[in-house]
């Protein structure tokens, strides 16, 4: 062979090679982009299902705008891995045509995500009237919704019930239904009529695979009031979840406390064990983003096995560049996406969230909200719709006063060497009915505003120090005998009038029994001193390994194998002391894996810490 030929051969061959070369690379980097922009395509999270919800007015977009729906699915599962997508059949008049449904299923479906329906038992009613659900003794109503469903079931093998599955009308017919009964009474009757047989028998009837999801929103005090019938519905539905959107508390109308979002989970989890699928969030209402993704946060401190987004259109964003070409945006996607990765790496290392066993009758109402602004104070609390007699620990609010037996089972509870622990508001609710039995002690109706606080362990100790809180706080004032019943705190007013804060009753010869004193305003608990605070944590969490000794509105999550988050909602770095109840403890942070120091403290083991603002912490201790 020539040397000419021998060159050219040898350059064929290397240049071969370069494209191989080449190519090769190009499909590694094009492997690369793919998993970064298509995180939908990768395994779903280890601990959590992430789905989203698309209502009637997203899904118009997507049918109209093919480019649109593939462009917004690309952009949102750049930051969030997608499992399931609820595709909504039915919202205030308006029905998703079979076609439509039958091409979102084929899309979504060949993302490789599993497609659900999705129902919003809602009525357009006037301008500024959003809040109308189907009038339930109106028979032409009836047959809408039953038609409603059964299309539904018709063309999905499971269906979720958003907010609007309730009962509000008072119209004629409604009059005359209910009779004497009061309109909770008649509502939760018809809507556990409306669950088991316009819903459940119903669709069963179209489709026996169906799988049926109960999902009411986050006003868990007032379902009764708008027919939502905590009682009977999970027992005929498949599954519940909970909304746990608890938005922005002082800018939102309902006003509900962070902690809610993790409380409710809990409650819903006792509802119905084993068959609770999760929560619901969505970002409404001028909440921040850190606002947004702290409900994220808080509902998966709770370990469920999904969350649902709402919704699909509202994790999207359109702008006009200066040319005037369209470009979107996913800032909310890319927040949760971050949120969702962060808590995916530590959550499979916890144990069973458990708290503070609190009870909350089916239907009750009364001191409303009032275990959520404790869990924003550092007690973490474990709702219960029927009374946890195997607990070792039982608090109880108002609401306990809608058990006609509540008195027996506290006296059941103490007499098994058990405690007890009531508020203010649950005394007044029960006095006269049986608790004199118990504790004589009056709520008189009488006010006291008061600033000091002092701690007493006995009632012949005078108290060593005096506490501030930053303002007047306004509280009930109990009258009660000095030698039947012991201060552990006491409220001063103007350094000279006393009155209790947590009262115990001396001379029991088994349990021990507390009364909690709430102030008029709960957002007044916020203003406590944090001596005042740590009192009341050493107290109530007695079946607790671990409490906060510091200021309000840092909250205590825990779990059965010595893990514990603590997450700061103040608005600026808090210094506070983590106790472990035991001598010589190590205390690690779960996340990084570094050991804090600390040291010991008669049989505690205190480790200080710097809590930085809206932010949380892990630990495990051993």
């Amino acid at each position: 062979m020539s040397n000419e030929k021998l060159a050219n051969s040898v350059w064929r061959v290397k240049f071969s090679v370069l494209v191989v070369m080449i190519l090769t690379q190009a499909v590694i980097f094009a492997s690369a982009q793919d998993k970064t922009e298509a995180k939908g395509n990768e395994t779903a999270y280890r601990n959590f299902d992430v789905e989203v919800f698309c209502c009637i007015q997203d899904e118009q977009k997507m049918v109209a705008d093919p480019q649109w729906l593939e462009e917004s699915w690309n952009l949102i599962t750049r930051s969030i891995r997608i499992s399931k997508v609820y595709v909504e059949t039915y919202r205030d008049n308006e029905i998703l045509p079979e076609a439509d449904v039958k091409k979102l299923k084929t899309f979504f479906s060949g993302k490789g995500v599993k497609v659900s329906g999705g129902i919003m038992a809602s009525v357009a009613g006037p301008p500024g009237d959003r809040l109308n659900g189907f009038c339930y003794s109106n028979p032409e109503d009836r047959e809408k919704f039953r038609k409603i469903v059964a299309y539904t079931a018709s063309l999905f093998n499971e269906i979720i019930f958003d907010d609007l599955f309730i009962f509000n009308c008072q119209c004629d017919l409604c009059q005359k239904a209910k009779g004497d009964l009061t309109w909770a009474e008649y509502r939760l009757k018809v809507m556990k009529e409306v669950g088991e047989d316009l819903v459940v028998k119903n669709a069963r009837s179209v489709n026996p695979k169906i799988h049926l999801i109960f999902k009411p929103p986050n006003w868990y005090e007032q379902y009764q009031f708008s027919g939502y019938n905590l009682e009977s519905q999970p027992k005929v539905f498949d599954e519940i979840r909970a909304g746990t959107e608890t938005r922005d508390p002082e800018n939102t109308v309902q006003h509900l406390q962070p902690y809610q979002s993790y409380g409710i989970m809990r409650y819903f989890e006792h509802i119905k064990p084993g068959n609770f699928g999760g929560g619901w969030v969505d970002v409404g209402q001028r909440q921040t983003l850190n606002r947004y993704t702290e409900q994220l946060e808080n509902t998966l401190f709770a370990k469920p096995r999904a969350i649902i987004h709402w919704s699909y259109g509202s994790l999207v964003e359109t702008i006009k560049d200066a040319d005037g070409k369209t470009k979107m945006l996913s800032l909310i996607a890319e927040a949760a996406g971050n949120t969702f990765d962060k808590l995916d790496a530590f959550l499979g290392k916890l144990g069973e969230p458990y708290g503070v066993a609190a009870y909350k009758p089916y239907h009750s109402s009364g001191e409303m909200y009032l275990h959520n602004y404790l869990g924003m104070v550092g007690i973490p609390i474990d709702l219960y719709p029927e009374f946890p007699d195997d607990r070792g620990t039982v608090f109880l609010t108002e609401h306990a006063k809608f058990d006609p037996d509540i008195v027996g089972k506290i006296t059941k509870h103490l007499n098994e060497d058990k405690t007890v622990i009531i508020t203010s508001g649950l005394l007044k609710a029960l006095q006269g009915k049986g608790i004199e039995k118990i504790i004589e002690v009056e709520y008189t109706g009488r006010k006291a505003l008061v600033n000091q606080f002092t701690l007493r362990r006995f009632m012949d100790e005078e108290p060593a120090n005096l506490y501030n809180s930053d303002t007047e706080i306004l509280i009930p004032e109990l009258a009660y005998g000095l030698v039947t019943t012991e201060d552990i705190i006491q409220a001063i007013y103007k350094g000279n009038n006393r009155y209790s804060m947590l009262l115990q009753v001396r001379g029991l010869k088994k349990g021990r029994f507390y009364v909690l004193t709430i102030p008029e305003n709960f957002d007044d608990l916020y203003h406590l001193p944090k001596e005042v605070f740590s009192q009341i944590r050493r107290v109530m969490t007695d079946e607790i390994p671990v409490y906060l000794d510091s200021p309000s509105q840092i909250c205590l999550f825990v779990y059965n194998n010595n893990t514990f988050i603590a997450q700061s909602y103040q608005p600026y770095p808090t210094r506070c002391n983590i106790v472990i109840k035991k001598a010589g403890v190590k205390l690690y942070d779960l996340i990084s894996g570094r050991e804090l120091s600390g040291y010991v403290n008669g049989a505690t083991t205190v480790f200080e810490v710097l809590q930085q603002p809206r932010t949380y912490n892990v630990y495990r201790f051993e």
